[in-house]
């Protein structure tokens, strides 16, 4: 699904279009007759100085987008379109509006995304959101694993290691099962309506000296300043900008949500059952087997969310959606631990099946192109056996606004003028996207590849390796390292 953000019709367009003074009789009058407009209107309707705004979808205005529900006339054309409303594409415009950034996100889809599986958030996704001010909100509905333990098992039940996450250096640490619709519905509360534009899947993109143009498939041409893809691990975005297609990593997921929701070639989903979990409160459990496991943990007294991975052909077949807690099931046969009645529980229109794939960073090449760059999955596709997926997205969002922020707000204490978008150089736009593009391929490099390596170690099918790996789980791993990859802080907005 590709997030709407700034999508808008021709007229807004020549409104937001920064144009210089042109030469000539005819024109200098035409010219300083548009400025004394613009000046009447800024005069009748001030814009905040730290106003947050956002282009309106029905009419040819900017919106503040600071809670006041009125449209107020703005000068600047100059907007960030961002594609996708998913968690990347509405925590970055989250966090763009905050810092006073016009943006608008572009949606494939009719309307909000709905249901959807749970989503494991990590410290540093909790350090993101408490930036952009929705973490609280989170937190009262999904409540704290107490203990936080981890408990690694056999399919036949025994239990190779159990620690809490306070064993893990840079303790203390939060972790909480959330409903991606809860997050997103958090994220969308910080970004007006008019801020999304649904029903404008794009077509193409491409780069010109005054920022970039998005083609849409409704045959609609849109001007920004920066385009953002965050569609995505297929991201048309990232299509246009020549990135390589993620790789398929060998293993497919099922999941469940919401009351059982699905996805990952392991698949994986929330079950509701009122009648008590099949596993403490306190407790994130994964079970290996051979070729196949899954995990689980609580996402409140009565739901649970749950995933279990299989090897699977990239070609497999397809399997409709009244055989998927069936197919699910064929790979759990005796396992012990709770994931089997995790999986009967859940209805299979609520269970998702999808392929696993992931893309390594290479070494020297970027994923932007002048003003258009990427964000969550269309820029760094990871497979979730780190559970950083939406995690790192939220930081993208954190990092980026923070260096808008810097470039829109120089110090005051330096005697340097603010400026609005439109009074930025498209070099120095360009700048901060590749200091930004470069700061997240540092942080998100070693997380995919460390991601993809534990995933071949875990999906390994044979019996001697299987009794190898769960000799050293139990006997020599140490949980000291187990959460460096998420004790990162993205740092606050400003």
């Amino acid at each position: 699904m590709q997030s709407q953000h700034c999508a808008q019709d021709p007229a807004l367009l020549s409104v937001l279009t920064s144009v210089p003074a042109p030469s000539g009789c005819r024109a200098k009058v035409k010219y300083a007759f548009a400025s004394r407009t613009v000046q009447k209107c800024l005069h009748r309707q001030p814009v905040p100085r730290h106003g947050h705004m956002c282009c309106s979808a029905s009419s040819t205005t900017l919106a503040t987008c600071s809670g006041d529900k009125q449209n107020k006339s703005f000068a600047d054309q100059d907007i960030f379109l961002i594609a996708g409303a998913g968690i990347a594409g509405l925590a970055m415009a989250a966090a763009l509006i905050k810092v006073g950034v016009p943006c608008k996100v572009l949606e494939r889809d009719p309307g909000p995304r709905k249901g959807g599986s749970a989503i494991g958030l990590w410290p540093n996704a909790f350090r993101a959101l408490d930036a952009l001010g929705v973490a609280d909100s989170l937190r009262q509905k999904h409540p704290l694993i107490s203990r936080q333990v981890v408990e690694l098992c056999t399919d036949d039940g025994n239990t190779l290691k159990a620690f809490s996450l306070d064993e893990c250096q840079g303790a203390p640490h939060e972790f909480r099962g959330v409903k991606r619709s809860t997050l997103l519905e958090a994220l969308q509360s910080i970004v007006p309506e008019s801020c999304i534009e649904y029903n404008a899947a794009i077509h193409s993109v491409e780069t010109d000296q005054n920022g970039a143009i998005v083609h849409l498939e409704n045959g609609k041409k849109l001007r920004a300043r920066c385009v953002i893809g965050a569609d995505g691990a297929n991201s048309r975005v990232a299509r246009a900008l020549s990135v390589s297609k993620p790789n398929y990593a060998g293993y497919t997921a099922y999941r469940l949500a919401a009351n059982l929701n699905t996805a990952y070639i392991p698949a994986r989903g929330v079950a509701t059952m009122p009648n008590g979990l099949p596993i403490p409160g306190d407790t994130v459990r994964q079970t290996w087997g051979k070729g196949v496991r899954s995990g689980m943990y609580p996402i409140s007294d009565t739901e649970l969310y749950w995933f279990t991975v299989f090897n699977a052909p990239e070609d497999s077949a397809f399997v409709a959606v009244e055989d998927r807690q069936s197919d699910a099931l064929k790979f759990l046969p005796g396992w012990k631990g709770g994931i089997y009645e995790a999986v009967q529980s859940t209805s299979p229109d609520n269970i998702s099946r999808s392929k696993l794939t992931d893309r390594w960073p290479p070494i020297g090449k970027g994923f932007s192109k002048g003003a258009v760059t990427l964000a969550g999955d269309a820029a760094h596709p990871m497979t979730p056996n780190l559970g950083q997926g939406g995690c790192t997205a939220l930081e993208d969002a954190v990092i980026l606004a923070r260096k808008m922020n810097a470039l829109l707000h120089p110090s005051q204490a330096k005697g340097e003028r603010q400026h609005s978008l439109r009074s930025v150089a498209t070099s120095d736009l360009i700048q901060v996207l590749r200091e930004y593009e470069n700061e997240r391929k540092s942080r998100t490099r070693l997380i995919t590849v460390r991601s993809n390596l534990m995933g071949q170690a875990l999906q390994i099918p044979f019996a001697p390796v299987c009794s190898l790996r769960n000799f050293v789980v139990r006997n020599i791993y140490s949980p000291r390292h187990f959460l460096d990859h998420a004790n990162y802080d993205c740092g606050q907005l400003t």
